[in-house]
């Protein structure tokens, strides 16, 4: 039998149940009824014949319940019988039954909030184009007392080599992120502001959706300097407004906006907060 056809009997099983019983015994009485008078046709007296009848078909009952188990029509009814019996039980028990559910509610919501954190973390791809390229250079330490320590904190002088040296990598940065004090026009507020190296929006090729990217001029030591800014502080402090390129944001130094991020790329927004995020030449 095909796949097909087991699902429709076994659909037709679960909502047309005592339509299939009927045709399973009408099917049943039928063999036995051909076999009764195939036994009478032999000169066997009609009870006689039935009842060698019975005994070659075997225990009808029990056909018919191992034709209802491949149909998994026994398992439903087994279920429906098992929440029956546990809601009279959790009735003649309130108090047990608003701990357990407490119990349940309790566990459901801790198992969803790991799920999240590993489906964000290490599920779920990253929201850049060729996302499985990217990765994450790190310095690693050894010592007596944790011979595999690991150190996030990597010198610029240190990228600086890497990226000298390095013909692996098409593109290499460096990012400083904070949480700063950030004014535009007369107001502070927080906001993510990192500090990122002229290649950092070429690792995620990733492009302005308005204005441009910092020039080399804007990110050598000592310049003025610039910032380009996330698509929702774009929208939240200007409206949308292209005139917003050329604007002053204190972050506290005075830097010019020359950028605009398209939705969606805000990294490194790592705190969970959903704070406004700027980057900074």
């Amino acid at each position: 039998m095909r796949a097909r056809d087991k699902l429709r009997l076994r659909l037709r099983s679960l909502f047309f149940r005592r339509h299939v019983d009927r045709e399973l015994e009408t099917e049943l009485q039928f063999h036995l009824e051909q076999l009764t008078e195939e036994t009478v046709t032999d000169g066997t007296p009609p009870d006689e014949a039935r009842r060698l009848a019975l005994l070659k078909m075997g225990n009808v009952t029990q056909f018919q319940e191992e034709c209802r188990d491949m149909r998994r029509v026994n398992f439903v009814d087994d279920l429906l019988r098992d929440l029956q019996y546990a809601g009279r039980n959790l009735r003649r028990s309130p108090g047990f039954a608003t701990l357990a559910i407490l119990i349940m509610a309790l566990g459901i919501g801790a198992n969803t909030a790991v799920f999240s954190v590993v489906n964000a973390v290490l599920l779920k791809p990253l929201a850049y184009r060729d996302a499985d390229r990217i990765v994450a250079l790190t310095n690693s330490s050894s010592t007596r007392e944790t011979p595999t320590a690991l150190s996030k904190q990597v010198s610029i002088p240190d990228v600086q080599d890497w990226r000298g040296q390095s013909a692996s990598f098409e593109a290499m940065a460096w990012y400083a992120s904070s949480e700063s004090a950030v004014m535009q026009g007369s107001t502070a507020e927080y906001a993510r502001v990192a500090s990122v190296s002229p290649e950092f929006f070429r690792v995620f090729a990733v492009e302005p959706l308005a204005g441009r990217a910092f020039t080399p001029e804007e990110t050598r030591q000592g310049a003025a300097g610039a910032a380009m800014i996330s698509y929702p502080y774009w929208q939240s402090h200007f409206g949308g407004d292209p005139h917003a390129l050329g604007q002053i944001v204190r972050t506290p130094t005075p830097l010019s906006i020359v950028g605009v991020l398209p939705p969606g790329f805000r990294f490194p927004d790592l705190s969970g907060q959903s704070l406004p995020v700027i980057w900074v030449g």
